[in-house]
């Protein structure tokens, strides 16, 4: 196995400047501009050990671990997102005393071609959940320390908004079309739109008790928020001025977190952590059409799928492991020892060349 030491911030401006910080067209929920035959690699945020460890989805198997700190237990990466090409995948990384910020409050850039870090961003404030715009200019975050949501320009590394949100920000994402950003707020059971364009709040949904993460439909006509305590998906529709429009109900006890769309758009895979179950949820009829459950690894809270859609991938945060998902079958085929308190996991892209 591999440990990548990061590369410092100087030489990450001059791989920049060398034109390596690729921008891609706009996405969905996962890279959609990789090869038939590119590689994908699987990036694990371990929150307990401050690092990353790395997966070839080839063998399923650890290829490398990626240090973030030297102080586990007091720094901790958490969620992550991934650039529209795939190449770069970004990670919110904050610290265990949210009552000040520190230096490693941040968000960090990381080449998937390298694994090597390619550009940092302070962030402000306990980062917990980050989103890239679908022109791949700007990272959107959640402050969970200061109930706000921030804004970040790419190609300078600053931070060009800030706006309050609810209290204890979490999930975040942003519109295939890029005029909203959705944050979610655990405490006041609210997801706050952001209107991108004008730079201004529009509303502030009430959704399920304690919104954890936020997912948009591929056509972006919708949008999915899972609430953890109230077990249930609030179904948004976009287009008729962000209105709740369906609770899917999941059980109490399920206390969903992240989702995910298939790249179809036909699936919807939501990671219940407190059942241990993956619910899958038809997006035409908002109906769960299966529970995964068996062998799963215990507290799945990060999901992803690959861009092919051929493999999931659970971050299972009490057995700090990853399950893989094989959807043909609805069934897991492998789980992987990662680091303590496998947090998120989102896929990367090495392209053909």
């Amino acid at each position: 196995m591999t440990v990548w030491v990061p590369i410092g911030r100087v030489t990450a401006l001059v791989v920049l400047a060398a034109g390596l910080f690729v921008v891609a067209p706009a996405m969905a929920q996962v890279p959609t501009r990789a090869a038939a035959n590119a590689t994908y690699r699987i990036y694990v945020a371990n929150e307990y050990n401050a690092d990353l460890t790395v997966i070839d989805t080839a063998t399923d198997t650890v290829v490398g671990t990626i240090p973030i700190s030297g102080r586990p237990g007091v720094v901790r990466p958490r969620g992550m997102a991934v650039s529209p090409d795939g190449t770069i995948v970004y990670v919110a990384i904050s610290d265990f005393h949210p009552e000040y910020e520190v230096p490693e409050d941040k968000i960090v850039a990381i080449d998937v071609r390298t694994n090597q870090v390619l550009q940092e961003f302070r962030a402000g404030g306990n980062p917990e959940r980050i989103a890239i715009s679908p022109d791949g200019k700007k990272v959107w975050a959640s402050l969970e320390a200061i109930a706000q949501g921030a804004g970040y320009d790419i190609a300078t590394g600053t931070q060009f908004i800030n706006f309050r949100v609810g209290i204890e920000a979490e999930g975040v994402a942003v519109s295939p079309d890029g005029k909203w950003a959705y944050i979610t707020a655990e405490a006041t059971h609210t997801t706050t739109v952001f209107d991108i364009e004008n730079n201004k709040i529009l509303k502030h949904i009430l959704v399920g008790n304690r919104p954890r993460s936020v997912a948009f439909s591929v056509d972006g006509t919708r949008a999915y928020v899972s609430a953890e305590i109230g077990g249930t998906i609030s179904v948004i529709d976009v287009t008729k001025n962000h209105t709740q429009i369906a609770s899917i109900n999941l059980g109490l006890d399920s206390r969903p977190v992240e989702l995910i769309v298939d790249p179809s758009g036909k699936r919807l895979y939501v990671a219940g952590g407190g059942t241990s179950a993956i619910y899958v949820i038809d997006t035409a009829t908002n109906k769960v059409v299966e529970t995964i459950k068996e062998k799963l690894g215990r507290r799945p809270w990060g999901i992803t799928i690959t861009p092919d859609g051929k493999k999931i991938y659970t971050a299972n945060g009490l057995s700090d492991s990853v399950s893989v998902i094989d959807p043909a079958c609805m069934c897991v085929v492998k789980n992987i020892a990662v680091g303590r308190g496998a947090h998120s996991v989102q896929v990367g892209v090495i392209p053909t060349l």
